[in-house]
Parts: C-alpha cells; structure tokens; sequence
C-alpha cells in the first residue's frame, strides 16, 4: 500500500523502556509471526483465534500475509506483535485483528498499533474498521475505546466494535 509509505517505519518505546519497531509485513517477516502464534497463549480464546491446530494456524496465517495487509511489532529483531487489516475483501469497511506476544502487554504496543491501524485504514479510504472482541477481555476493550473504537449490535459473549474514519473535511466553494 503505497499511500501508507509515510507511516512505516513507526517507533516506540513502551513502558517498561523497550523499543519497538513497527513495519508493514514483508515475507522475510513470516517465520517470526509464524513462531509467535506456535509459542502463542492461550490459542483460541479469542473467537477460535489463532487457531489451536498447527495445521490449520499455519493456512490461517498464509491467509492472513496473503490477503490482508499486515504490520509487525519487532523488538530485538524478534515479532512480537502482529496486526492486520482485511483491505483486500472489504475496503470501505475491513475487519481488524490485533495479537501481542503475552510478556508485552499492557505496555502501549497494542495502543500503538491500533493507533497505526487507524491511519493505514483513513490512508486506503476505508470509512469504518470493526472488530470482534471477547466481552471478558476488559483490556483489550480499554485499548481499542482509547483508539475510539465503540460497541455495536448486542451483547454476547463477542461483541463487534467499530471504528468510524473521520474524513478530511473539504471547503465547498
């Protein structure tokens, strides 16, 4: 995605004081994603994902890096974050999903890519981004509210979130 060329690559350095490299997926990326959902815990809590099987996780992620547009959280040369955004099926209003390696939680990093997330969707001309989220993940709830994500539709034990994008106003003449 040429138009987000300006935002990668983004830099932070989280609350515990390490940095984290945010780049847009590039295929010399997919073994570090791969070995983070293998390592990953606890498979399949949120919404089957990612998914428990070997087998089936690793076409979900060839899906994933071949379908949606994907960015990494890289610390020390290792992935440990992976978000991504179904542009490709649904431009104007794609599905977001986000997973950081469980010893970076609660450090900002999920804040930060959801904020990156948000300028890539406003960048391709997506109007809404939504989302799926467990109703018991309260953390995950606070970060994506804090990015202006808000519930839609009835509560269950998913609830969808959505994302609208705030258009750049144009004068009328």
């Amino acid at each position: 995605m040429e138009a987000c060329s300006n935002i990668f690559p983004a830099r932070m350095t989280d609350s515990l004081g390490r940095i984290i490299i945010f780049r847009a997926y590039e295929e010399s990326y997919y073994e570090g994603i791969k070995e983070m959902y293998d390592l990953f815990e606890p498979k399949g809590v949120e919404a089957g994902l990612p998914p428990a099987n070997d087998e089936i996780r690793h076409k979900w992620l060839d899906m994933m890096v071949s379908s949606f547009f994907n960015i990494v959280a890289i610390h020390k040369d290792f992935v440990i974050g992976h978000a991504a955004l179904d542009t490709l099926v649904e431009k104007c209003s794609p599905e977001y999903l986000i997973f950081i390696k469980k010893e970076f939680r609660h450090c900002g990093i999920g804040t930060r890519l959801s904020e990156i997330i948000k300028k890539v969707a406003k960048d391709v001309g997506c109007k809404r981004v939504w989302l799926n989220v467990r109703t018991g993940n309260a953390i995950a709830i606070k970060v994506f509210k804090k990015v202006g994500f808000r519930f839609v539709g009835g509560i269950d034990i998913q609830r969808e979130m959505e994302l609208a994008i705030e258009r750049p106003k144009t004068k009328r003449l």
